[in-house]
């Protein structure tokens, strides 16, 4: 369970040596977009040995690979197999490519990226797939797809959002909503944060580290969330009831499981 996953490239030395000080709940190093083809070999090899070095308990690590059918798909998952990372980010995401990656994996997650119509047509039956811990929207080249431009409130997107955030909580995986591309643009971040949260997502995948204590906090339950969670789990212990009233509101067991889930973060975040 994650708020926030940070991408970070995996060629920049001065960033990968500081992915302890980010406080993203999760960091994706990455081997695909952001590493252009004549630095993919220098890219693994540094990650290669950083993380033989090095060992990360307090946030989850994984790898955007290339995708399967890239000659480099093969050669990041040999480098980085018998790292301690928590698994593999899987760009162009398909059952196939799924279903590649897992003959090369041991005990390790994959979080495909739906970044195709295709993709998000067969979201379900991806989420479904083996060693799937979470669902990635990624809206930059589902609207290329598309053929349609990406806007500050997201409209166009707002069908696949709903869709993959549905699915994951259908199929109890992580639902983690596309990157915010400005930076800069706090209040753009915590308003697009907030759509995402209200449409199910769990979390945000980021592109920058001065994102990352925005998407923390939207993505953290609220102080107000925490202390009528409490009341509703005291109410339900003391009253032994499958129903009850609270406030002059009925409270029935999916409110109560919600609460209890609500519990369960704060306590994980140390809220």
């Amino acid at each position: 369970m994650s708020r926030s996953y940070l991408f970070i490239p995996g060629n920049t030395p001065s960033m990968i040596q500081n992915l302890d000080v980010f406080e993203s709940d999760s960091v994706i190093i990455d081997f695909e977009d952001s590493v252009i083809s004549y630095d993919k070999d220098a890219a693994r090899i540094l990650i290669n040995n950083f993380l033989k070095k090095f060992s990360f308990k307090e946030f989850d690590i994984y790898i955007r690979i290339n995708d399967s059918l890239n000659p480099n798909f093969l050669k990041d998952v040999q480098a980085t197999i018998d790292l301690d990372i928590t698994g593999y980010v899987l760009p162009k995401a398909g059952l196939e490519a799924i279903e590649e990656l897992n003959k090369h994996i041991d005990n390790k997650l994959i979080i495909p990226i739906i970044e195709s119509p295709l993709a998000l047509l067969k979201a379900e039956d991806i989420a479904q797939s083996n060693n799937v811990s979470g669902l990635l929207l990624g809206a930059e080249d589902y609207t290329k797809e598309l053929g349609i431009n990406r806007t500050l409130n997201g409209t166009e997107i707002l069908y696949a959002r709903s869709y993959i955030a549905i699915i994951c909580n259908a199929y109890g995986i992580e639902s983690i909503d596309t990157p915010y591309t400005n930076k800069d643009d706090e209040i753009g971040l915590r308003e697009d944060s907030i759509n995402a949260k209200n449409l199910g997502f769990t979390a945000k995948a980021l592109i920058h580290p001065n994102q990352v204590d925005i998407v923390n906090d939207v993505f953290s339950p609220s102080t107000e969330e925490i202390f009528q969670a409490k009341r509703i789990i005291k109410k339900s212990e003391e009253s032994n009831k499958g129903a009850f009233s609270l406030d002059g509101k009925m409270i029935d067991l999916p409110i109560i499981e919600k609460a209890k889930k609500v519990l369960e973060k704060a306590k994980k975040y140390n809220l």
